[in-house]
């Protein structure tokens, strides 16, 4: 979700998935071909995907989620997730943290703020092969000339990932969490989109 000028507070992006666990840690799995919907429009910024708010008409793209399962973890209250994929047979070697606002619970799942800053590390945790590095640090700053992101709010975005960076870096939780407790179930299937997605909780 994100504050556009002149709409307030509108989801930017929707993916479907099941709940795996729920509770002070949170796991969602989202398997290919389950319901994706995005902002519609000309996509702009360095990476050209950036749908602004002068740009947007208001309307959703359609997509599906491809490629392996993506397993997303948060600890309640973190100002992040850390997502891994599964292949159906074993887990890649790449890792993801994704910083966000802590997720808020809704009656369809969770709503959250991305900060556009990411984090993307490869390789096997506490060994020669494992390395982080920053993403997207050029789409935050494109954010930043156009004021869709104050500053202040990018210096508190580049802190948090700094925190985060740290912590994947000497492959603390959930780097070296046993995942296998998260496995998604071979039987699970693509998720649709739910009634009422697009619908942001006060």
């Amino acid at each position: 979700m994100r504050d556009f000028t002149g709409r307030g507070r509108t989801v930017g992006f929707a993916v479907a998935g099941t709940v795996l666990n729920d509770g002070d840690v949170i796991v969602v799995a989202t398997p290919s071909g389950s319901a994706m919907r995005t902002r519609a429009g000309h996509g702009q910024g360095p990476n050209g995907r950036i749908v602004a708010h002068d740009t947007w008409d208001g309307s959703y793209a359609e997509k599906t989620w491809a490629g392996d399962t993506v397993v997303r973890v948060h600890r309640w209250n973190e100002p992040w997730s850390v997502w891994r994929w599964h292949d159906g047979f074993d887990w890649a070697d790449r890792w993801y943290g994704n910083l966000e606002t802590p997720w808020q619970r809704t009656p369809l799942g969770f709503d959250t703020q991305d900060w556009a800053l990411d984090i993307v590390a490869s390789g096997v945790p506490r060994t020669a092969s494992w390395q982080a590095n920053f993403k997207d640090a050029d789409e935050l700053a494109w954010m930043v000339e156009r004021g869709t992101v104050s500053p202040a709010d990018a210096a508190i975005v580049r802190a948090v990932g700094d925190q985060l960076m740290e912590r994947t870096r000497r492959a603390d939780w959930p780097f070296n969490a046993d995942w296998d407790d998260w496995l998604p179930n071979s039987a699970t299937k693509p998720v649709p989109m739910p009634a009422g997605w697009n619908r942001l909780q006060d």
